[in-house]
């Protein structure tokens, strides 16, 4: 975070030592060190900022593992001019550059991702919107937007989740219908389904939803709140969305059983039907999984669950409900900290994470906090490019500080869409 003269302290160089939790006054692109704001490591970072001509630099005692040195009894001797930079500081901003030249090729990523999903949400909007007045048309809508999604997933093991930067305001019911499609193919492509099983789960999923148009906006906005009746009738939007796609006449059999089966769990106690998950097919049992997620991470209540409190609570609570093997593969297509989660690293820095490399699950890219840049600013760090900082812990979100979690997450929304690697 941001340090604040409330907050820290500032503290001459030759009282510093491993440890102390510093901040510094340059745009982090002006100096050598990867972070604006962190724990110093080792001896060698406090002689890099001598050689910066820092006499002195903020810390925070809060977030230092150690305090500082005992003071001199001299007082400080005046700041020298800043001297010509070291050989070593210079490889070091060399190297800088280079990861500079990566934040900007990953920028350019996610503003292409972000692209792709504004076009294929608003697809998805006006289909939803042509349900009524021309179902078969919004089916056949529907199916061109799945279809391309799928050609995406099929035989691309190189297709990454990226997190979504949805404004907090932006008016899209939608969102959640893309989320659960998305999630849903990344689990089917990892689960071996056919290119004919993928187009089912997407449709599918795409409308799982759809008995929604028949129960009352009053019943589905109070949730956990409603009673005995109102969750009844609710419960009936499986059975009512399975009746509007028979009636469309367009969704597959396979697409309306998972209309109809996505809130059935493992051990029975789902609904409609109260079927065991195991006799629902492998496509009802994935939606189930992704819608799961996607309503703990996006709950209207206290802004939802960060990712990686959502993936722990379905694994270490709700096991019982869910296909082990098929949660098994998500939780590792997500990684054990996936988009959206909020992260301390190991040298005190508080970063969200924007992408997994599947590769090294334990090192995905990380969005940094930093009050003294604008967030568009900020640096992103693949972790796996770094050897001296990996994720010390997830973060749960009421163990965020505010100024970090506004600063990260403003928008409330985790929304996900896929990138494929340009050829």
């Amino acid at each position: 975070m941001a340090l604040t003269e409330q907050q820290a302290v500032w503290v001459e160089i030759d009282r510093l030592r491993p440890g102390v939790f510093i901040s510094l006054a340059e745009h982090w692109l002006e100096h050598p060190f990867l972070f604006n704001e962190f724990r110093l490591g080792h001896d060698k970072q406090i002689q890099t900022l001598r050689e910066m001509g820092l006499t002195r630099v903020l810390y925070c005692p809060t977030r230092s593992s150690v305090q500082p040195l005992p003071a001199a009894a001299a007082p400080a001797p005046p700041a020298a001019p800043a001297p010509e930079p070291s050989a070593a500081e210079l490889a070091e901003m060399a190297r800088k550059r280079s990861r500079i030249e990566r934040i900007g090729a990953m920028r350019a990523k996610l503003a292409r991702c972000e692209k792709a999903y504004g076009r294929t949400a608003g697809a998805i909007r006006g289909l939803m919107q042509r349900l009524h007045a021309a179902p078969r048309q919004a089916a056949e809508m529907a199916q061109e937007v799945v279809n391309e999604t799928v050609a995406a997933f099929i035989g691309d093991e190189d297709v990454v989740l990226h997190l979504i930067g949805q404004k907090r305001n932006d008016d899209n019911a939608y969102f959640h219908a893309l989320n659960v499609m998305i999630l849903g193919l990344m689990l089917g492509r990892s689960a071996g389904l056919d290119e004919a099983a993928l187009r089912d789960l997407g449709m599918g999923a795409l409308f799982h939803d759809l008995g929604k148009l028949r129960v009352p906006d009053p019943i589905l906005r109070k949730g956990g709140e409603r009673n005995r009746v109102e969750e009844d009738f609710y419960r009936l939007h499986a059975l009512y969305g399975e009746q509007i796609g028979t009636e469309v006449g367009v969704l597959s059999r396979g697409a309306l059983e998972i209309v109809r089966h996505h809130h059935e769990r493992m051990d029975g106690s789902g609904f409609p039907d109260g079927l065991p998950a195991a006799r629902c097919s492998v496509g009802a049992r994935i939606v189930a999984i992704a819608n799961r997620y996607d309503n703990l991470c996006n709950a209207s209540e206290n802004g939802g669950l960060t990712p990686a409190e959502a993936l722990s609570q379905m694994f270490r609570k709700e096991a019982k409900w869910w296909d082990n093997a098929l949660l098994q593969r998500f939780i590792k297509n997500l990684g054990i900290f996936p988009p959206g989660s909020i992260v301390q690293l190991s040298n005190g820095a508080i970063g969200l994470v924007v992408a997994v490399n599947r590769s090294e699950l334990l090192k995905p890219s990380v969005l940094i906090h930093d009050g003294t840049v604008p967030r568009n600013e900020a640096n992103i760090v693949d972790l796996a490019e770094v050897d001296e900082v990996k994720i010390e812990q997830a973060l749960w979100r009421d163990a965020v500080p505010a100024e970090a979690l506004e600063y990260l997450a403003p928008r409330q929304q985790v929304i996900y869409f896929y990138d494929r690697p340009e050829r």
